[in-house]
């Protein structure tokens, strides 16, 4: 076969995946948290690389479906365009695909592609990050890995912004300078949302009317690991709550908590606490879960990784996700930390919605409460 029908069976195939989210075409994507898995692939110029010779170093692997393919050259000039930046980052960026080495030194020649291309011709690499699609390729998704690590980004929604993927990245991650081990002085946007607002760019943050953000954390009382994705297995709704042990507006809800979930949990809705407070140690959060009967488990977000996928700042800040994995609701649980002047039940009446099949009609409220308090 020649590399020239080779390339149109690669984009053939890669076209049937066009727009589809990673979830809904047979792949699944690693949670933000998790470990990422190594990898020792050659490039275009069948150098080898490996994520411990990574290590160290933020990582940016975009893997996408075939080379010379259009959606997957719009992809190449956006992130082009966006490289100098990004290295100036101090970003190490890696393309990934299926194809072999000489195909992306091709692709590069082609396209003047200055950054690396990995070539995981055995399909391992992408099978260990969830993104081998049942066609044989890779999806498009794109994972930015932290110094120590572990996944820190996660973007399976790249076709939503092709042109624009690469300054997004760069954006986010100058948002989150905690991930380049850095701080900033700067008053401008500190969040991808601020991104999204100014430029009307779909990114994969907690952003409504996305797929929400994948997470797997470990439970302050069992250090077993808990995802998303088991949360969700099953259930008509999942509600994600930032929650804290000393913050005095979070503990004025902890009965309203236990209340809702014990209520919502026979009709099908999961429930889960997160606490990102640096402040406070794990076996704090588990005596204070214990000592408030919660009835759902909480986890621990010990480097902020999962409230800043969430771009949540306060606590009790609360999410509601469809049965879909959609992101329908973010905001306060209610409207007042006294429950004698509570008017409006924001997140009741956003589940009771979500539960008739019908749209949230107030998607996005105002949380109020104690600062999370980040590691930086």
């Amino acid at each position: 076969m020649t590399r020239t029908l080779r390339n149109i069976l690669w984009g053939l195939a890669a076209l049937l995946a066009v727009g589809r989210p990673a979830d809904k075409a047979g792949a699944d994507p690693l949670p933000v948290g998790a470990a990422a898995p190594t990898y020792s692939l050659p490039d275009q110029n069948g150098k080898g690389h490996t994520l411990a010779k990574d290590r160290g170093h933020v990582v940016l692997l975009a893997f996408y479906p075939a080379d010379f393919t259009g959606g997957c050259t719009l992809e190449a000039h956006s992130l082009t365009a966006a490289y100098k930046d990004l290295k100036a980052q101090g970003v190490r960026v890696y393309g990934v695909s299926v194809q072999d080495s000489k195909s992306h030194k091709g692709f590069c020649s082609k396209e003047g592609i200055p950054y690396t291309l990995l070539a995981d011709t055995q399909k391992t690499t992408s099978q260990s990050y969830g993104v081998l699609m049942p066609q044989g390729f890779a999806n498009r998704v794109t994972y930015i890995i932290g110094k120590n690590g572990k996944i820190a980004y996660v973007d399976p929604n790249v076709n939503g912004h092709l042109m624009t993927c690469g300054r997004d990245w760069s954006d986010w991650l100058r948002a989150h300078p905690q991930v380049l081990g850095s701080r900033r002085a700067d008053a401008g946007p500190t969040t991808v949302a601020a991104f999204l607002l100014e430029r009307a760019t779909p990114l994969y943050t907690a952003t409504l009317g996305q797929p929400a953000p994948t997470f797997a954390l470990p439970e302050v009382a069992t250090g077993r690991t808990t995802s998303l994705k088991s949360l969700e297995k099953g259930k008509k709704a999942t509600v994600v709550m930032f929650i804290a042990t000393r913050c005095p507006v979070s503990n004025s809800y902890n009965d309203r908590m236990v209340a809702l979930a014990g209520k919502y949990a026979a009709q099908g809705v999961a429930f889960v606490g997160i606490n990102a407070n640096q402040t406070e140690p794990v076996k704090e959060c588990a005596d204070h879960a214990k000592q408030h009967h919660f009835p759902f488990p909480v986890l621990k977000d010990a480097d902020d990784a999962v409230a800043d996928a969430y771009d949540a700042h306060v606590t009790p800040e609360t999410y509601v996700i469809d049965a879909k994995g959609t992101l329908v609701y973010h905001g306060r649980i209610d409207n007042d930390m006294d429950p004698a002047d509570v008017k409006t039940h924001d997140l009741a009446d956003a589940l009771d919605a979500v539960l008739a099949g019908k749209p949230v009609a107030v998607s996005r409220t105002k949380a109020f409460g104690c600062t999370i308090k980040r590691g930086r």
